[in-house]
């Protein structure tokens, strides 16, 4: 026999039922006998049976006003940077979601260690009705980065450097950078300075001067000197609009001869213009943009929650020689799965597309052809993948598109990117990373695919073949007076994968993460390393600095 108490429940469910589908009776109009029946028979319908009146009493309790907000073991961060992260203010009305906010974001500067339980300290103020006193116990983290010594990596082979870094420039919360590198593969000299709060106001300026110069392994040299400022203005708690404007010349040489071999230049009509050959590899790139960026990651050297959006849009042609436009986007987030462990994942995309009218003039056999056609991009701006900072089983810029008669990587001009990142934090700053990283890069003309075709340029009457997945040029003396042909071979996958793992220790002193990375590339068809041979399917590396 069903309770009193559910018969009851299932009575007010059918009457609440019947009011809706009726709907609240309406006003009778006078003189209208039907409209006056409609209304007593909803009113019937409603007061037909048990009926309960339900009154509440709210206390809202006494409110409280923040007194002083006191910070306490800044032996090195001013109170004014502290406290203009504040979302409390002294006079003001306390509220518990500020704080959390406010803690949030002092968290994100990485000054200090995260900020939590005890360190948190909110109190009656003494002998005051309805004030507390807030009480926030820091502990100073070393932001400063003094480098100096040798090393080696990928990206900069050996080298020597020195170098000074910091993002709380005598604690006023400024970030100044100067440092001199000199390598036997790449060479940079550069000083930067940032101020997060120009005038008081939450208003970012920044500069950077540079003079770079970088040699990518088989391919060619890349000189760069120019500067970069940037200006970011708030347009929300946790979000910044930045306009930024940069000017730089640049010098390509030392470049592979296989680039300038008749059969690469038949077979892509651009690549002399690519690589600047027709303007003694000289360009000069004056660039300016908008960008945003969303930020609630906890903590910037060791994150475990939280999101991070940016994007961005460039236009290069005012005040230089090379025209084009760019656009970015890229998302990060944070997923903490224990009190040790945290899941992270990064999606990315680039596209890049020159405008404008350049004409060239193409010479082959028989005759010389010219042809007019959009603004080529120069080689050094296109778009490539591989590397630590991309996809860490491969050798840095070996992935993209590659010209079938010698190998080499040419680059494209859109990309995308993925990256997850499974972190187990062993003891202090030692963590285990377990990764995987796919991506993907194509030319003009080129869509985004599963498959991609594996391409051969063969010489026509000659001797031998050009095989581009061995890219072993034997015979090239022999055959460069020879037309070729592309030939498509079969196909192989287009995104190319690394997983693996990672050990990651963080050094207090230099204040820098070094990592070991043992990489497995299970897609891997038709990239070359950097001596031009098939990418092997293990690899073991040095790096420095984070991937995202």
């Amino acid at each position: 026999r069903p309770k009193k108490s559910d018969w009851f429940q299932r009575r007010m469910a059918w009457k609440l039922a019947l009011v809706r589908k009726a709907g609240p009776p309406a006003p009778a109009a006078a003189g209208d006998p039907a409209t006056s029946a409609a209304s007593a028979a909803a009113l019937k319908a409603v007061n037909d049976g048990p009926i309960v009146n339900i009154r509440m009493r709210v206390d809202e309790g006494k409110q409280y006003f923040v007194n002083r907000v006191i910070f306490l073991g800044n032996t090195t961060t001013r109170d004014n940077v502290i406290r203009r992260e504040m979302r409390l203010y002294e006079g003001g009305v306390f509220n518990t979601e500020a704080l959390k906010y406010s803690v949030k974001r002092l968290n994100q500067l990485g000054y200090f260690k995260p900020l939590e339980g005890e360190a948190i300290d909110v109190q009656k103020t003494p002998n005051a009705e309805q004030q507390v006193d807030i009480r926030l116990k820091v502990e100073e983290q070393n932001r400063n980065q003094i480098t100096f010594g040798a090393g080696v990596s990928q990206y900069e082979g050996f080298f020597g450097q020195l170098a000074f870094q910091t993002s709380n420039f005598m604690g006023r919360g400024e970030t100044f950078s100067v440092s001199a590198q000199q390598g036997n593969r790449a060479k940079n000299y550069q000083v930067g300075f940032t101020e997060p709060f120009l005038f008081d106001r939450p208003i970012t300026a920044g500069v950077n001067v540079f003079n770079q110069e970088i040699q990518y392994i088989g391919q060619y040299t890349q000189a760069s000197k120019g500067m970069n400022t940037v200006w970011g203005f708030p347009l929300g708690p946790f979000s910044r609009l930045f306009a930024t404007y940069s000017y730089q010349a640049v010098h390509v040489k030392d470049l592979n001869p296989l680039y300038s071999q008749s059969a690469a230049l038949v077979n892509n009509p651009f690549l002399a213009d690519s690589l600047l050959t027709n303007e003694n590899g000289e360009r000069r790139i004056s660039k300016i943009g908008p960008s945003y960026q969303y930020n609630t990651v906890d903590n910037p050297i060791f994150p475990t929650t939280g999101r991070k959006f940016s994007a961005s849009f460039d236009v290069a042609g005012l005040g230089g020689n090379a025209k084009f436009y760019s656009s970015r986007v890229e998302g990060i987030a944070y997923f903490q799965q224990t009190k040790k462990t945290s899941l992270g994942i990064r999606l990315s995309a680039e596209y890049i597309n020159p405008y404008g009218q350049t004409c060239v003039t193409t010479e082959k056999l028989i005759d010389t052809a010219s042809a007019c056609h959009g603004s080529v991009l120069p080689i050094f701006e296109k778009l490539f993948l591989g590397g630590e900072y991309s996809i860490r089983g491969f050798d840095i810029r070996s992935i993209g598109p590659r010209d079938p008669s010698t190998g080499l990587v040419i680059g494209g001009n859109k990309s995308v990117l993925g990256n997850v990142e499974y972190v187990i934090n062993i003891v202090g700053p030692v963590r285990l990373v377990l990764f995987y990283d796919i991506g993907q890069v194509r030319d003009n003309g080129e869509p985004f695919a599963m498959r991609e075709p594996i391409k051969k340029a063969v010489t026509i009457n000659s001797i031998a073949a050009a095989d581009a997945l061995s890219a072993l040029y034997t015979v090239t003396g022999f055959n460069q007076h020879y037309d070729t042909r592309i030939d498509t071979i079969g196909t192989t996958d287009a995104f190319k994968t690394s997983t693996g793992a990672e050990i990651r220790f963080f050094m207090p002193v230099l204040n820098v993460p070094f990592r070991l990375i043992f990489a497995m590339n299970p897609q891997r068809g038709g990239v070359l390393d950097n001596n031009l041979q098939p990418e092997k399917q293990f690899k073991f590396r040095f790096a420095v600095g984070t991937t995202f």
